[in-house]
This record gives C-alpha cells, sequence and structure tokens, in this order.
C-alpha cells in the first residue's frame, strides 16, 4: 500500500509545504467494469455491474489556485482513494444484469489536478459549490472473478481477476460545502491494462465527506 501512496502522494502534492485538507466520510457507489480483449478487436468480453452500495472514502484535496484574485475559476489537486464491489452481469446486447456467481471487487485510488468553477468561493460558512473536470493517474486493484459473456465461442468461461497497476484516470464532480461539511456527486473512471485484458471502471459516487484541515 506505501509504495503505491507515496508515488501518487508525490504527483498530486508537488509542492514542498501546502495547505492540505483530509476528507473522510461515507459513499454510495454504483460500479460498472468493462472488460476488453484485444484478441477480439478491443471489444467488451464482459462487463461486471452493482447496484448501489455504502462503502468508506477518503480524499486529500489542496488548496486551491484562482487563476485570478477575484475569478470563479480555479484549480486543486485531488487524491481520492475508495472501495467498489460488483456482483453483477450485464448480458450481450441486454441491459439486464444477472447474478452468475461472480464478483470482482477492489479499490482505486487517483490523483489528478482538477479545474472547477467555485460558485459563492467567499460565502465562509454558508452554502457554496464547486463544479469541476480532472485527468490524471490513477491505481487500480481488482480481485475476483469473471464469466465471459459477449463473445459467443468463449461465452460461459470463467476467468480469474487478481492484479493491480497505474493507468489513468478523469473525473467529473459536482461538489456542495458549508462548513466542513461536504457532500459530492461525482464519476470516476480509473483505467487500467495488462497483457491480455484492459479494465475500465466507471463509479457513480454520492458521498457525504466531514473535512480537517492538515499542515503537510
Amino acid at each position: 500500500m506505501y509504495r503505491v501512496l507515496l508515488p501518487i502522494l508525490s504527483f498530486a502534492f508537488p509542492a514542498a509545504s501546502q495547505a492540505v485538507e483530509l476528507a473522510v466520510g461515507l459513499q454510495s457507489t454504483f460500479t460498472n467494469i468493462e472488460i476488453q480483449d484485444p484478441e477480439h478487436g478491443d471489444k467488451d468480453v464482459a462487463v461486471m455491474t452493482s447496484g448501489f452500495h455504502i462503502l468508506p472514502t477518503a480524499s486529500l484535496v489542496s488548496s486551491p489556485y484562482y487563476f485570478a484574485e477575484d475569478s470563479n475559476f480555479g484549480v486543486q489537486f485531488q487524491l481520492d482513494w475508495s472501495f467498489f464491489k460488483a456482483g453483477q452481469q450485464e448480458l450481450q446486447n441486454s441491459r439486464e444484469k444477472v447474478d452468475l456467481g461472480t464478483s470482482v471487487k477492489g479499490y482505486a485510488m487517483t490523483a489528478v489536478p482538477v479545474l472547477f468553477y467555485h460558485w459563492h468561493r467567499d460565502a465562509g460558512a454558508d452554502w457554496n459549490t464547486k463544479v469541476g473536470i480532472g485527468f490524471g493517474a490513477g491505481y487500480l486493484d481488482l480481485k475476483g472473478h469473471y464469466q465471459i459473456t459477449h463473445v459467443a465461442e468463449q461465452r460461459g468461461e470463467t476467468r480469474d481477476v487478481n492484479f493491480g497497476g497505474f493507468g489513468m484516470a478523469i473525473n467529473v464532480y459536482l461538489e456542495a460545502n458549508k462548513g466542513p461539511h461536504q457532500f459530492q456527486l461525482y464519476n470516476f473512471s480509473p483505467i487500467l491494462s495488462e497483457k491480455s485484458h484492459d479494465f475500465q471502471g466507471h463509479n457513480v459516487v454520492m458521498a457525504y465527506k466531514y473535512r480537517f484541515d492538515l499542515n503537510l
């Protein structure tokens, strides 16, 4: 874990010393994992999915940098850590979700610079809102097994998943704050490739977090 955390921290918080917030809480996560096989033209061979799960979450967020003194546009560096679990699969050419006795679970850590627009940035302890998008690095750790459903000649085969690695991460989010309380609705999409398969997660998250000021 620490070998993973240190390079991500150095990417997300490059300054030697700056104000940083720790936000911890609970999230309700909907997960969709697309599994692609380059052998079959980078098409999906299986899609794992889930209903909403309540899971712990944590974030480290740098102090925001605004492009001008009176601007609502700015950027911040953000490290998010989230668990997820997918225990259902989509059938080919269907949006139906079924339980095939398979399950893939794991965690994702994403480090991204986030470009945002901040409404009521000078509201103090009152409500203020941010909407933003980020693109950066992510670490995805997966364990479990899935069944091939989207390739006719291999349909029904079960394959194990047990690896982790670095890849791209894309975040889009809406955030509402009131004092130390934070409410978020966001999507994060880590992408991981290994020799035989590509894994792309789509996670829609509703979260409540409580923020603490840190001094790194």
